[in-house]
């Protein structure tokens, strides 16, 4: 119990007492101190505590165990707090729910951090049971309502499903102009539907809301967050095979992450420049020498999701260069590798497919046509799903005229 539930069971029992506040402050306190009290905004010492209690013919008990409660409730949801900063997420999700709920301001703080626990635990839709009990308990507080709708889109987003975030991000984003919003959620909220938006492969979306971030962050942004977002937008640039600007975007993040020595992602960008290199000058070895480097540094951090992002990368120069058996291999194994994330699977399967295709194995092809469009459309992704199908009509095209062929074949013969 907070000082305002302590000052709620003073003024209850002095109410019950028949008291005034002069009553029951002469010879202990001013009754402006029992006012302050009562309001939450001055603490008894115990002496005085327990000489209230005295007069009010109530134990000290009545008035100290709940506060003494909360001020377990309060230490335990410290170290939960804590726990999660440490990802012990396990650990503090335990925690969280041997505590008794709070009162309501501070229940809404308890439900929204055990929310993001659940979020971070897999646990998906408790998390999301929470958030929208909150959200019909925001009796039109938009600003609450706000910051639930960015953690459904979290939430959303971690379970992979991208739709629906974009969905509760773009709620957010139209109260953006009716609540004052801290500044860096509302840059968050921008680069969030941006690299959504890039992800489902609606790339002039993934740009507008990109730069509007950009605007919003660049005053106060830092320098690792600036190469991060020059980085999305050279990435959002080259998928749209807008190339010039693809390269600014990536020479702008690569100086800033050699500048801070931020290796991991400096190896990110160069794995984009290399995809760069073939696809807008052709240069096919210097890009292929530049992904075999990402892919050792990859390989001595034991980073497997990065080495069949690499692989994939790695596939799609191979398949420029017409080395089509050894792209195939490559693509198979970065299968397993990034088996976590559905729309770079879809991007794999899609290139088997036209490997494949490419060495008359149609029936290979059109199998794996089938998976990518398949996770395609389970996300939503229009243009990945436009980009499938029209290989579909090549491929099935093709395999009628084998059938065809074959069948004449086996006529002659």
């Amino acid at each position: 119990m907070n000082n305002s539930s302590l000052g709620e069971r003073i003024k209850k029992a002095r109410k019950e007492s028949e008291m005034t506040q002069n009553d029951l402050a002469r010879g202990i306190v001013t009754s402006s101190m029992i006012c302050q009290i009562e309001n939450g905004k001055a603490y008894p010492s115990y002496k005085v505590l327990a000489a209230l209690a005295d007069r009010l013919s109530r134990p000290i008990e009545y008035f100290v165990s709940d506060t003494e409660t909360n001020v377990r409730q309060r230490s335990s949801f410290t170290l939960a707090k804590a726990l999660m900063a440490s990802g012990s997420y396990a650990k503090a999700y335990s925690l969280l729910k041997s505590m008794q709920d709070f009162g309501q301001g501070e229940a809404d703080d308890f439900h929204m951090t055990l929310a993001k626990c659940c979020q971070e635990m897999g646990k998906y839709e408790e998390a999301i049971d929470m958030l929208d009990k909150l959200l019909t308990d925001t009796h039109g507080d938009l600003n609450q309502a706000f910051a639930i709708y960015l953690r459904l889109g979290e939430v959303a987003e971690h379970s992979g499903q991208y739709q629906l975030a974009l969905y509760h991000w773009k709620k957010a984003y139209e109260m953006l102009d009716r609540i004052t919003a801290d500044p860096f959620d509302r840059a968050q909220l921008l680069t969030s539907i941006g690299n959504t938006y890039h992800r489902l492969g609606v790339y002039e979306e993934a740009v507008v809301y990109l730069q509007q971030a950009f605007e919003e962050r660049k005053e106060n942004v830092s320098l690792e967050d600036l190469g991060r977002m020059f980085l999305t937008l050279s990435l959002t640039y080259l998928d749209s095979n807008n190339f010039d600007q693809a390269t600014l975007f990536s020479d702008r993040a690569s100086a800033i992450f050699k500048s801070l020595n931020h290796l991991d992602l400096a190896t990110e960008v160069k794995r984009s420049l290399a995809v760069l290199l073939a696809k807008q000058h052709g240069k096919i070895d210097e890009a292929l020498a530049i992904l075999d480097e990402c892919t050792e540094r990859y390989m001595k951090q034991e980073d497997r999701y990065n080495i069949g992002l690499t692989q994939l990368e790695t596939a799609f120069v191979l398949q420029m260069a017409g080395e089509t058996g050894t792209a195939v291999s490559l693509v198979r194994e970065s299968l397993e590798l990034i088996s976590g994330d559905d729309l770079e699977l879809a991007r794999a399967h899609r290139l088997l497919a036209d490997l494949y295709r490419a060495q008359r194995d149609l029936k290979d092809a059109i199998h794996h046509l089938s998976q990518s469009l398949n996770l395609y459309q389970k996300h939503g992704h229009s243009v990945g799903m436009m980009e499938a199908m029209n290989l579909s009509v090549s491929l099935y095209q093709e395999w009628e005229q084998f059938r065809q062929t074959t069948f004449e074949e086996l006529i002659t013969a």
